[in-house]
């Protein structure tokens, strides 16, 4: 499986519920956090990924000070990357330098930054001191290395309220995840959801997570018998990643340019699965896309499909 997949998995599962996702990833409680959206941070690069921006930072209101704005880079990691630092340090500094909370004079965002690791262990913090010098230089990042997380914890912690139950889909990485006493209290909690298509969502994120450790049977067997509707956006997505690594036959390939005709797979892919997200494609739009005729632009669409606000937002994608 790429290992893209994942961190676009994570991306998608936060969505599901942000102040959920933001007061676990922080270990606030909710009066303690105000989540006013995800800040279009297209104009700032993120250091050491050519063309890539970080689609995942969230404005933040701390009520305890009267509501000073922060600006918060959430990244995750399949393997902890020993540059995060340096890469988060440039970053951060775009971020101060490119976004305002708004147009009064000198305004400036408080900013920060939280790292997942979905495996391994991450020291993305750091801090230098000098002292007869003076000079210190110090950032500190909230990491979470989720193989050091409890899944029992954290399934107790959704049980009792404390948190969101947009943290099951992660449940598969934590210490305990491959237990099946774990997995039936995750089926436990999950039933409770009433949305089926967020349950679909759910068992499709946890079953890609448990893929990346190892635990895919465990989970598979148990999930597949209690999630009776599949997810339908999931799958397209999936398919899509597959592809990329494995090249399932003819039609895929069509996707990833292997064969003529691969721009126009590119649009009907997009088309398809923006509509699944956004609903159908305005005229405007649909002759937009139709009229692009870069097949690597194309696939940036698709891969960015389920983190853009909508499609106006999606077409903005350089």
């Amino acid at each position: 499986m790429p290992q893209g997949v994942y961190d676009q998995a994570s991306r998608y599962a936060a969505r599901i519920d942000p102040p959920g996702f933001l007061g676990w990833l922080l270990g606030l409680p909710a009066d303690a956090i105000a989540f006013r959206g995800w800040l279009d941070t297209r104009a700032v690069p993120f250091p050491g990924d050519l063309d890539r921006i970080n689609d995942t930072v969230a404005r933040l209101d701390d009520p305890a000070t009267h509501g000073i704005p922060w600006a918060v880079a959430i990244e995750w990691q399949t393997r902890p990357d020993p540059d995060m630092f340096g890469r988060l340090a440039g970053y951060l500094s775009g971020l101060w330098l490119g976004l305002r909370p708004d147009d009064e004079r000198g305004s400036r965002f408080q900013v920060g930054a939280a790292v997942v690791n979905l495996t391994g262990t991450g020291t993305s913090s750091r801090e230098m001191r000098w002292p007869v010098a003076g000079l210190v230089t110090h950032l500190g990042v909230v990491e979470r290395n989720l193989e050091r997380e409890s899944a029992a914890d954290l399934l107790a912690g959704v049980e009792s309220g404390r948190w969101s139950r947009c943290m099951l889909p992660w449940v598969p990485l934590m210490t305990g995840g491959d237990r099946l006493e774990a997995v039936d209290h995750w089926v436990q909690l999950a039933s409770v959801e009433p949305d089926p298509r967020r349950r679909a969502d759910l068992a499709s994120l946890a079953q890609l997570f448990a893929e990346r450790v190892g635990r895919k049977n465990l989970w598979h067997e148990k999930l597949t018998r209690w999630n009776v509707e599949e997810s339908a956006l999931m799958n397209e997505w999936m398919a899509q990643f597959e592809a990329r690594g494995e090249a399932r036959g003819e039609a895929r390939g069509l996707v990833l340019g292997e064969s003529r005709g691969a721009a126009e797979e590119a649009r009907k892919l997009v088309l398809r699965l923006g509509a699944k997200r956004f609903g159908p494609a305005p005229e405007e739009v649909e002759a937009a896309i139709r009229g692009v005729p870069d097949r690597d632009r194309l696939e940036r669409f698709a891969e960015r499909i389920l983190d853009a606000a909508g499609w106006d937002d999606l077409l903005s994608t350089a």
